[in-house]
């Protein structure tokens, strides 16, 4: 069976942890594909303003969700795991970005990283991979942060 899978990175380790562990379970796969995403907010207001000195806040989120992409893709290539990747305009909607992106590409996994539920706002609305698990209509693996003896583990398969 062909697995098309999409990881959500956001740039945190437990982001990269989730790269690392689907980078682990490419190489036992060759029938697995994978499409990194990652979600930017649009500038608005005074952010989206081009300054007099030629910067400007949407090429700023624009490099920043490269830089992101590219790390995580970083962990494939040093693999030599083809992937793809895509840069996602979410707003403050970034769960169903994720989801509908899952449904719209036909994806059978989705994988992302997760801490739990930590602060007050995760506990009132759940955290980020609670909303995408309860959104999503296709599998969601969540991993978490992963400890250095397995992240070594994975590094060397």
């Amino acid at each position: 069976m062909k697995i098309k899978a999409l990881l959500y990175s956001d740039g945190s380790q437990r982001s990269l942890s989730a790269a690392i562990y689907a980078a682990a379970l490419m190489k036992g796969n060759p029938h697995m594909s994978l499409t990194i995403i990652s979600c930017r907010r649009p500038a608005w207001g005074p952010a989206a303003v081009v300054w007099d000195e030629g910067w400007s806040a949407p090429e700023a989120i624009r490099g920043l969700s490269a830089a992101i992409l590219a790390e995580a893709r970083k962990i494939f290539e040093d693999r030599d795991i083809p992937v793809e990747t895509h840069s996602v305009t979410c707003g403050d909607r970034v769960a169903e970005e994720i989801a509908a992106f899952a449904r719209e590409g036909n994806f059978n996994l989705v994988i992302m990283g997760t801490k739990g539920p930590g602060d007050l706002r995760a506990l009132v609305l759940g955290s980020l991979a609670h909303q995408v698990v309860h959104l999503c209509d296709r599998p969601v693996l969540l991993v978490k942060k992963l400890p250095p003896e397995i992240l070594a583990a994975l590094e060397r398969a």
